[in-house]
Protein backbone atom coordinates (compact mmCIF):
# COMPACT_ATOMS: atom_id res chain seq x y z
CA UNK A 1 0.00 0.00 0.00
CA UNK A 2 1.82 3.07 -1.31
CA UNK A 3 0.19 6.47 -0.34
CA UNK A 4 0.34 8.93 -3.65
CA UNK A 5 0.48 11.60 -1.56
CA UNK A 6 -0.30 14.90 -3.79
CA UNK A 7 -3.02 12.59 -5.57
CA UNK A 8 -4.81 12.22 -2.72
CA UNK A 9 -4.81 8.21 -3.31
CA UNK A 10 -3.21 5.26 -2.04
CA UNK A 11 -1.92 2.56 -4.50
CA UNK A 12 -2.32 -0.94 -4.06
CA UNK A 13 0.77 -3.17 -5.55
CA UNK A 14 0.38 -7.22 -6.10
CA UNK A 15 3.59 -8.11 -5.06
CA UNK A 16 2.85 -11.56 -6.05
CA UNK A 17 2.80 -10.42 -9.55
CA UNK A 18 4.86 -7.16 -8.89
CA UNK A 19 2.16 -5.11 -10.70
CA UNK A 20 -0.36 -1.98 -9.06
CA UNK A 21 -4.09 -3.60 -9.44
CA UNK A 22 -5.51 0.27 -8.47
CA UNK A 23 -5.80 3.32 -7.22
CA UNK A 24 -8.13 4.07 -4.26
CA UNK A 25 -9.07 8.15 -3.97
CA UNK A 26 -9.49 9.23 -0.61
CA UNK A 27 -12.03 12.48 -0.93
CA UNK A 28 -11.96 15.23 1.64
CA UNK A 29 -12.88 15.76 4.71
CA UNK A 30 -15.41 18.65 5.90
CA UNK A 31 -14.16 20.91 8.53
CA UNK A 32 -17.57 22.22 9.38
CA UNK A 33 -19.14 18.79 10.74
CA UNK A 34 -19.01 18.58 14.86
CA UNK A 35 -15.18 17.17 16.19
CA UNK A 36 -13.55 19.29 12.88
CA UNK A 37 -13.25 22.21 14.07
CA UNK A 38 -10.29 23.74 13.36
CA UNK A 39 -8.17 27.21 14.20
CA UNK A 40 -7.80 28.90 10.74
CA UNK A 41 -6.32 32.30 11.97
CA UNK A 42 -2.39 32.66 12.44
CA UNK A 43 -0.45 34.43 14.45
CA UNK A 44 -3.14 35.70 16.90
CA UNK A 45 -1.99 34.64 19.77
CA UNK A 46 -4.98 32.12 20.79
CA UNK A 47 -5.79 29.01 19.09
CA UNK A 48 -9.87 28.68 18.63
CA UNK A 49 -10.91 25.53 16.54
CA UNK A 50 -13.99 26.73 14.53
CA UNK A 51 -16.45 24.72 12.47
CA UNK A 52 -16.05 26.44 9.24
CA UNK A 53 -16.64 26.45 5.28
CA UNK A 54 -14.41 24.49 4.17
CA UNK A 55 -12.92 20.91 3.47
CA UNK A 56 -9.34 19.29 3.41
CA UNK A 57 -7.98 16.63 0.81
CA UNK A 58 -6.30 14.03 2.78
CA UNK A 59 -3.04 13.32 1.16
CA UNK A 60 -1.81 11.33 3.24
CA UNK A 61 2.24 11.07 3.88
CA UNK A 62 3.10 7.79 6.35
CA UNK A 63 1.07 4.60 5.83
CA UNK A 64 1.05 1.53 8.01
CA UNK A 65 -0.88 -1.61 8.21
CA UNK A 66 -2.76 -4.53 10.22
CA UNK A 67 -4.89 -7.28 10.47
CA UNK A 68 -7.82 -7.33 12.38
CA UNK A 69 -10.20 -10.00 12.01
CA UNK A 70 -9.25 -11.76 9.07
CA UNK A 71 -9.09 -8.00 7.37
CA UNK A 72 -6.77 -5.40 6.27
CA UNK A 73 -6.76 -2.07 7.61
CA UNK A 74 -4.57 0.71 6.82
CA UNK A 75 -3.08 3.94 9.08
CA UNK A 76 -2.81 7.14 7.50
CA UNK A 77 -1.24 10.18 8.67
CA UNK A 78 -3.14 12.84 7.20
CA UNK A 79 -0.74 15.73 6.22
CA UNK A 80 -1.39 17.32 3.56
CA UNK A 81 0.82 19.15 0.54
CA UNK A 82 1.06 21.60 -2.33
CA UNK A 83 3.63 21.16 -5.09
CA UNK A 84 7.04 21.59 -4.35
CA UNK A 85 6.95 25.68 -5.62
CA UNK A 86 3.83 26.27 -4.00
CA UNK A 87 2.27 27.43 -7.46
CA UNK A 88 -0.58 25.78 -6.17
CA UNK A 89 -1.11 27.67 -3.05
CA UNK A 90 -3.23 30.75 -2.20
CA UNK A 91 -5.28 32.37 0.48
CA UNK A 92 -8.72 31.68 0.49
CA UNK A 93 -9.63 35.50 0.16
CA UNK A 94 -8.44 34.73 -3.42
CA UNK A 95 -12.16 33.20 -3.85
CA UNK A 96 -13.96 35.58 -1.93
CA UNK A 97 -13.66 34.37 1.79
CA UNK A 98 -13.79 36.79 4.58
CA UNK A 99 -12.58 36.50 8.02
CA UNK A 100 -11.90 33.97 9.81
CA UNK A 101 -11.52 32.09 6.77
CA UNK A 102 -9.63 34.68 4.38
CA UNK A 103 -5.94 33.52 5.40
CA UNK A 104 -6.54 30.08 5.42
CA UNK A 105 -4.41 28.57 2.71
CA UNK A 106 -5.90 26.00 0.18
CA UNK A 107 -5.65 24.74 -2.82
CA UNK A 108 -5.71 26.84 -5.92
CA UNK A 109 -6.36 23.73 -8.52
CA UNK A 110 -9.47 22.55 -6.20
CA UNK A 111 -11.02 25.69 -5.32
CA UNK A 112 -13.48 27.74 -6.02
CA UNK A 113 -15.52 30.62 -4.78
CA UNK A 114 -17.94 28.93 -1.55
CA UNK A 115 -15.92 25.74 -2.47
CA UNK A 116 -12.79 25.55 -0.29
CA UNK A 117 -10.29 22.59 0.01
CA UNK A 118 -7.27 23.31 2.03
CA UNK A 119 -4.54 20.51 1.92
CA UNK A 120 -4.12 18.12 4.75
CA UNK A 121 -7.04 16.72 7.14
CA UNK A 122 -5.17 17.48 10.53
CA UNK A 123 -5.70 13.82 11.23
CA UNK A 124 -4.51 10.31 11.27
CA UNK A 125 -7.33 7.74 9.83
CA UNK A 126 -8.03 4.21 9.36
CA UNK A 127 -9.44 2.39 6.15
CA UNK A 128 -10.21 -0.73 4.35
CA UNK A 129 -7.92 -1.99 1.97
CA UNK A 130 -10.15 -1.13 -0.58
CA UNK A 131 -10.53 2.96 0.51
CA UNK A 132 -13.45 2.91 3.27
CA UNK A 133 -12.58 5.29 5.91
CA UNK A 134 -13.74 3.21 9.25
CA UNK A 135 -12.33 6.65 11.80
CA UNK A 136 -10.61 9.73 11.48
CA UNK A 137 -9.39 10.93 14.63
CA UNK A 138 -11.35 14.60 13.73
CA UNK A 139 -9.43 17.95 15.68
CA UNK A 140 -7.69 15.58 18.61
CA UNK A 141 -4.70 15.69 17.74
CA UNK A 142 -4.88 19.94 18.00
CA UNK A 143 -6.37 19.71 20.68
CA UNK A 144 -4.53 17.51 22.60
CA UNK A 145 -1.12 19.43 21.16
CA UNK A 146 -3.23 22.98 22.75
CA UNK A 147 -3.88 21.41 26.05
CA UNK A 148 -0.08 20.44 26.01
CA UNK A 149 1.18 24.32 24.76
CA UNK A 150 2.66 23.23 22.23
CA UNK A 151 0.46 23.55 19.12
CA UNK A 152 2.12 26.15 16.91
CA UNK A 153 -0.02 29.10 16.14
CA UNK A 154 1.75 30.02 13.19
CA UNK A 155 0.75 26.73 11.61
CA UNK A 156 -3.12 27.61 11.97
CA UNK A 157 -3.51 28.63 8.34
CA UNK A 158 -1.29 26.26 6.89
CA UNK A 159 -1.46 22.42 7.66
CA UNK A 160 -2.13 22.48 11.42
CA UNK A 161 0.39 20.48 13.21
CA UNK A 162 1.08 17.88 9.75
CA UNK A 163 0.10 14.39 10.95
CA UNK A 164 3.18 13.13 9.37
CA UNK A 165 4.80 9.68 10.36
CA UNK A 166 3.13 6.73 11.39
CA UNK A 167 4.01 3.54 13.68
CA UNK A 168 1.72 0.48 14.80
CA UNK A 169 3.13 -1.62 17.48
CA UNK A 170 1.43 -3.91 19.67
CA UNK A 171 1.68 -4.32 23.52
CA UNK A 172 -0.13 -6.06 26.49
CA UNK A 173 -2.05 -7.67 23.71
CA UNK A 174 -3.18 -4.32 22.66
CA UNK A 175 -2.57 -2.49 19.37
CA UNK A 176 -1.27 1.30 19.28
CA UNK A 177 -0.85 3.91 16.57
CA UNK A 178 2.11 6.10 16.71
CA UNK A 179 1.65 9.84 14.91
CA UNK A 180 4.56 12.16 14.37
CA UNK A 181 3.31 15.46 14.60
CA UNK A 182 5.95 17.95 12.17
CA UNK A 183 4.62 20.95 13.25
CA UNK A 184 4.33 21.21 16.80
CA UNK A 185 6.54 23.35 19.03
CA UNK A 186 8.29 20.64 20.79
CA UNK A 187 8.18 17.15 19.44
CA UNK A 188 4.91 15.19 19.20
CA UNK A 189 4.02 11.64 19.07
CA UNK A 190 0.38 10.96 19.65
CA UNK A 191 -0.91 7.67 21.05
CA UNK A 192 -4.05 5.82 20.20
CA UNK A 193 -5.35 2.60 20.67
CA UNK A 194 -6.47 1.00 17.87
CA UNK A 195 -7.02 -2.43 18.86
CA UNK A 196 -10.96 -2.62 17.60
CA UNK A 197 -10.32 -0.22 14.23
CA UNK A 198 -13.62 0.96 14.22
CA UNK A 199 -13.73 1.69 18.71
CA UNK A 200 -10.97 4.25 18.39
CA UNK A 201 -9.41 5.93 21.72
CA UNK A 202 -6.95 8.56 22.49
CA UNK A 203 -4.11 7.62 25.18
CA UNK A 204 -1.38 10.28 25.52
CA UNK A 205 0.78 12.56 23.57
CA UNK A 206 4.61 11.70 24.29
CA UNK A 207 6.28 14.97 24.13
CA UNK A 208 10.24 15.74 23.61
CA UNK A 209 11.04 18.86 24.50
CA UNK A 210 14.07 20.38 22.15
CA UNK A 211 13.52 17.87 19.41
CA UNK A 212 10.86 18.74 16.73
CA UNK A 213 9.37 17.45 13.51
CA UNK A 214 9.20 13.66 14.21
CA UNK A 215 9.18 12.28 10.87
CA UNK A 216 10.21 8.51 10.79
CA UNK A 217 8.91 6.25 13.36
CA UNK A 218 9.23 2.64 14.47
CA UNK A 219 7.99 0.47 18.04
CA UNK A 220 9.45 -2.90 18.65
CA UNK A 221 10.27 -4.92 21.36
CA UNK A 222 13.33 -6.72 23.19
CA UNK A 223 13.69 -8.72 26.50
CA UNK A 224 10.06 -8.24 26.89
CA UNK A 225 10.49 -4.25 27.25
CA UNK A 226 8.98 -1.95 24.38
CA UNK A 227 10.59 0.82 22.72
CA UNK A 228 9.42 3.95 20.34
CA UNK A 229 12.29 4.72 18.03
CA UNK A 230 11.53 8.53 16.80
CA UNK A 231 13.90 10.35 14.27
CA UNK A 232 13.47 14.06 14.56
CA UNK A 233 13.75 15.98 11.46
CA UNK A 234 15.13 19.30 13.27
CA UNK A 235 16.22 20.11 16.73
CA UNK A 236 15.09 23.95 18.46
CA UNK A 237 17.84 25.79 17.14
CA UNK A 238 17.40 24.58 13.50
CA UNK A 239 20.38 21.88 13.52
CA UNK A 240 20.12 18.66 12.32
CA UNK A 241 17.77 16.33 13.42
CA UNK A 242 17.96 13.99 16.70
Amino acid sequence: FVTLQEGNAVGILDLDVNAFTSIVGLGAKDFSLPGNEIDTVDNDAQVLFRSVAAKGLYLPDSIASFRHRGQTFLVTANEGDYREDNADRVAASTFGAVAPLNRLRVLKTESSANNLFAAGARSFSIWTDTGAQVYDSGNTLEVEASARGIYDDGRSRDKGVEPEGVAVHTLGGRRYAFIGLERTLDSAVAVFDISNPYDVSFVDMIVTPGDLAPEGLVGFSNRACHYLAIANETVGNGAAGT
